[in-house]
């Protein structure tokens, strides 16, 4: 069991914050817990979001088509680094 199949979006607390990365062009969308999104889309785990996500950012600059690749997710937090992750770091 992955840690995105136990999660669901409306689990995360205000420090975390998700990051999608497109794997054809590179673009980067963030996600915090205060987005409308998680409101819409709280029930999902974030395996099925991620399996969901498209890439927008061509569609969004007003080129044809858009990107449409599938997006990787990351959690980040805000918050302080633990001792273990800034030795990492």
């Amino acid at each position: 069991m992955s840690w995105k199949t136990a999660l669901q979006l409306s689990d995360l607390s205000p420090p975390e914050r998700i990051e999608m990365i497109c794997s054809g062009c590179g673009h980067v969308t963030k996600i915090h817990p205060g987005d409308p999104m998680i409101g819409l889309y709280g029930h999902l785990y974030l395996d099925e979001l991620e399996s969901r996500a498209r890439c927008r950012r061509a569609a969004l600059k007003g080129t044809a088509g858009g990107c449409g690749t599938t997006m990787r997710l990351l959690l980040c937090s805000d918050g302080e680094a633990h001792a273990f992750q800034a030795g990492i770091a």
